[in-house]
């Protein structure tokens, strides 16, 4: 694994490593004044924003949709502030501020032996979430994709890995299951299933949101080639810096499932979680790129 952080690294990233001495509460008065900046000065993609909500939510006003976007903008700065503090978080802080409400529910798939995929989606702080490896019976597979800044790269994998999950690049996930497989270790599949898929990948469409987006279809593909369960990572913000998770099974036996079910049951619970709380969404991301007649009236032209 390419994530060890050299000296030379340390060296660079010190200012951040100091930042992250001071007590979270203090940093969140940084994350107001980066909120400040980034909404009212910068107007960081602020119509990518509003035009994702107000196509999502047609039934809401435009003073909601500039509520909603005004939260979310206002999280956005929370969850990189959280994201950073993690270099100096201890174990012990993590557990407390990042709670699981039913780990019996992966204790008893593990008691019948069952690897799993804990499907998460990009909702609220999925970054500390590697505290799991310490509240189940799961070694913690965490698929992520490789940054093209490759001292960042490093970083994320070294906070991600801190508290004992294995950080593994989306290209190397099958070789990752089969080693787990060989050593008969019970394994957690930690993936993130809600991206937009590249534009050579568009090969399933579903309505999510109000509108028709292309879905990628890993999960479901690993699910059915693994007989992985399907649990979903719901994800509440019970105060500022403080999470619970709920885990839920949506799917338990993938072999008996049709074509896409996994997909759909994955994609509808994310809809359903985003539609509650929709401010801690990653709205600023194209998610609907690509539209469905763009590419119809390619195929009929070719």
């Amino acid at each position: 694994m390419s994530g060890v952080l050299t000296t030379k690294d340390k060296f660079k990233l010190f200012p951040l490593w100091v930042i992250t001495l001071i007590p979270l509460e203090i940093l969140y008065l940084l994350s107001d004044m980066v909120f400040i900046i980034i909404y009212y000065v910068v107007g960081y993609r602020r119509n990518v924003v509003l035009d994702n909500l107000r196509v999502s939510f047609p039934e809401k006003s435009e003073k909601e949709m500039k509520r909603i976007s005004r939260k979310f903008y206002h999280y956005l700065c929370d969850s990189i502030i959280e994201s950073v503090y993690l270099i100096n978080m201890n174990l012990n802080e993590c557990n407390k501020r990042y709670k699981f409400r039913n780990p019996e529910l992966l204790e008893n798939l593990a008691k019948n032996g069952r690897n799993i995929i804990l499907a998460i989606s990009h909702y609220g702080n999925w970054e500390w979430a590697n505290n799991l490896n310490h509240w189940g019976p799961y070694k913690i597979l965490g698929i992520y994709k490789p940054m093209s800044n490759k001292l960042f790269d490093r970083l994320f994998i070294h906070m991600r890995g801190k508290y004992g999950s294995i950080p593994v690049a989306m290209k190397n996930t099958l070789r990752e299951v089969v080693k787990a497989q060989k050593k008969k270790e019970l394994f957690a599949l930690y993936l993130v299933a809600d991206q937009r898929p590249g534009r050579e990948d568009l090969s399933y469409w579903t309505h999510f949101l109000n509108q028709e987006a292309p879905v990628i279809t890993g999960l479901e593909k690993l699910s059915l080639r693994y007989d992985l369960p399907v649990v979903f990572f719901n994800m509440s913000r019970v105060k500022r810096g403080f999470y619970e998770i709920t885990f839920e099974l949506i799917v338990e036996n993938p072999k008996k499932t049709k074509k896409y079910e996994i997909t759909e049951a994955y994609i509808h619970r994310v809809e359903k979680m985003v539609k509650e709380r929709p401010e801690y969404y990653l709205w600023s991301h194209k998610r609907w790129k690509y539209k469905p007649e763009e590419f119809k009236s390619e195929a009929a032209s070719t």
